[in-house]
């Protein structure tokens, strides 16, 4: 197995497990408002600033400075639309929409890389773009609708793949730390929504009042998606972007069908979702135009 296949693969196995930490701490009301979700991801990165001394801080050029900073400034944005899905429906049906990632990837890569785009390619759309319908769509009353998700993460993963292919650029004009620590300490602009006030009071009352087990679980929260992060940049560093969004978005919706089935059973007390057989059916057969899709893709 190539090194940049098993650092994704490791990547995304945290980060399927932070999102069953987003979903926690949103559901059970310990952090109400995305923005200040948002403030404490940003601050994680502030803790950077102390290992600036033990490392050789490589410089970027201006339009690189800019690059890295509109990078993070993307994900922060997918990140916001990502939580308010997070409120709104089951974790794992929220995560199996992430293969709209990779149709976002070819797309801009398309568009502004002159990548090339083949039938396969839009095979590979039609089964992706098939199996987020066929994970939205639920029966309401007697009634087909399409869930509020769905369009939360089009405004989500859109803004994400962009943080992709930009992350991309940064590995690859300067060193592994060097771009890592630029793309991190760019995203503590997340903070900045605290000059909103109302952002500004819901954070203090939202720090007042969590109880200490919720502190603990966002502290062990941001050190794995740190990890994390660390793990696709060694990915990104030695890998093919359109792949590795590609493999991403092919696994996360496997690891979190598991991991929430598990909670489910014995941890409904945590995160419990639909595991009828009806539902179980449903995401299976989603799991499976994902990868079919996949395949056609990078095909």
């Amino acid at each position: 197995m190539q090194t940049w296949i098993l650092f994704t693969l490791i990547a995304e196995l945290m980060w399927n497990f932070t999102s069953l930490f987003d979903k926690i701490l949103l559901s059970k009301g310990h952090i109400k408002s995305p923005y200040v979700f948002i403030v404490f991801n940003g601050a994680m990165n502030v803790f950077l600033i102390f290992l600036l001394p033990f490392f050789d801080f490589g410089h970027l050029s201006l339009k690189d400075t800019a690059i890295a900073i509109a990078a993070s400034m993307f994900l922060i944005i997918g990140i916001i639309f990502y939580y308010r899905a997070v409120q709104q429906e089951e974790i794992s049906r929220v995560l199996m929409l992430w293969q709209l990632i990779p149709i976002f990837v070819l797309i801009i890569s398309f568009l502004f890389i002159g990548e090339t785009l083949t039938k396969r390619h839009f095979i590979g759309f039609l089964f992706l773009f098939a199996a987020g319908i066929t994970i939205s769509y639920k029966k309401i009353n007697g009634k087909f609708i399409l869930s509020k998700a769905f369009c939360l993460m089009l405004l989500s993963t859109l803004p994400i793949s962009l943080y992709y292919i930009m992350s991309k650029h940064i590995y690859e004009v300067t060193d592994f730390w060097s771009a890592f620590m630029w793309l991190r300490l760019t995203a503590f602009s997340g903070i900045l929504v605290l000059l909103i006030p109302s952002v500004r009071e819901q954070f203090i009352t939202t720090v007042k009042t969590m109880k200490s087990g919720a502190k603990g679980l966002i502290g062990f929260k941001m050190i794995v998606d740190f990890s994390a992060f660390m793990f696709l940049g060694y990915a990104m560093l030695n890998g093919p972007i359109s792949l590795i969004s590609a493999l991403g978005s092919a696994t996360a919706p496997m690891f979190i069908f598991f991991i929430t089935v598990f909670t489910s059973i014995y941890l409904p007390n945590l995160v419990k979702e639909e595991i009828d057989r009806k539902s179980i059916l449903t995401k299976i057969a989603a799991i499976a135009l994902i990868i079919i899709g996949i395949v056609f893709v990078n095909l």
